[in-house]
């Protein structure tokens, strides 16, 4: 009898041991559970905002560049983005009731307009689109057409026009153009004309750029923000001078390694850099002439030659490029 009576207590004890299992993996998968779901909840509750300010009134762009505000009215047929493309580049997704703003290199672009690309797998940037001119100083407005017929196309309007639609319209802010033809927006700002004594200027003038804000380390294909680098020291040339006689295009390295190398890597950098300046509109009536000297004249002599980073560093004042402008100045 008591044998039988240890036995049961036994079985009882192990029947409490494997209830409590039990439950704890029990709440174990709920707490878990619990997690997931706040953790959906949290992610369903982050919004990226489409829309930022309203319309303001544009200042005018520079005579470098050419400003355009793509706008898209609120009373449009179909809810998709109209993704718009700039030879082919994607540029923006028109929302209804928003414009973009941007600036773009003077010239003639292929602009593709596409409802609802994202079903063609993006595939819109293939068209011929519209081939639009962009000129110099001049702000233009593209209003998008769209018809339950034809596909969706930009038309130019009127500065008045597009300012009386555009005041009730917000600017888009959740994408980012990758274009290459957009560039920074160069406001045009008044100057105060104030008297002063008539100095005789110096024929030449001297700009040394950083060819860190130019290229990319051992490079020589040009970075964005090495456009707006150039089209700001541009602007100052057609500012300072009537006349632009001849330029100088000079460049240098570090002296991290073969000195060879380096100074066929300067030359291109010159190069490079006397296209810009000749696409940028100046054009010296004696030519531009380029030059790469390398290593030599280094602007910092302290710095170890070894490639590290500490040493890329150090170098960096020696790494530049030197426009040297001679000619006729106001």
């Amino acid at each position: 009898m008591k044998k039988w009576n240890s036995h049961v207590a036994v079985r009882a004890l192990q029947c409490l041991k494997l209830t409590v299992v039990l439950s704890l993996m029990c709440a174990a998968t709920s707490y878990a559970q619990a997690g997931k779901d706040t953790a959906a909840a949290t992610a369903s509750s982050v919004n990226i905002d489409a829309y930022g300010d309203l319309f303001a009134a544009s200042k005018p762009v520079s005579a470098q560049l050419s400003k355009v505000f793509f706008y898209r009215p609120t009373s449009v047929l179909a809810p998709q983005p109209v993704n718009i493309y700039l030879d082919g580049r994607y540029h923006t997704s028109l929302l209804r009731g928003g414009f973009s703003e941007t600036c773009v290199v003077p010239g003639s672009l292929a602009v593709q307009s596409v409802l609802d690309d994202a079903s063609r797998q993006h595939l819109g940037k293939q068209d011929a689109g519209q081939r639009l001119q962009f000129d110099a100083g001049k702000t233009i407005y593209l209003r998008l057409q769209e018809s339950a017929y034809a596909p969706p196309s930009l038309q130019a309007v009127s500065a008045a026009m597009a300012q009386k639609e555009l005041s009730g319209i917000r600017r888009q802010i959740h994408t980012v153009s990758r274009a290459k033809s957009v560039r920074e927006c160069i406001d045009e700002t008044p100057v105060a004309v104030v008297p002063t004594p008539v100095v005789k200027p110096k024929p030449e003038q001297k700009f040394a750029l950083e060819t860190d804000a130019l290229f990319e380390f051992g490079k020589a294909e040009m970075r964005a923000a090495g456009y707006n680098a150039i089209e700001i020291m541009l602007h100052k040339v057609k500012t300072d001078y009537r006349v632009v006689e001849r330029i100088r295009v000079i460049g240098y390295t570090d002296a991290i390694g073969p000195r060879k190398l380096n100074r066929k890597l300067s030359e291109d950098r010159a190069v490079t850099v006397a296209e810009q300046i000749r696409a940028g509109g100046v054009n010296p009536t004696k030519g531009i002439q380029t030059e790469g000297r390398g290593a030599a004249e280094l602007a910092k002599t302290d710095c170890a030659n070894e490639p590290t980073p500490k040493n890329k560093q150090c170098h960096a004042p020696n790494r530049r490029v030197e426009v040297v402008v001679f000619g006729v100045r106001n």
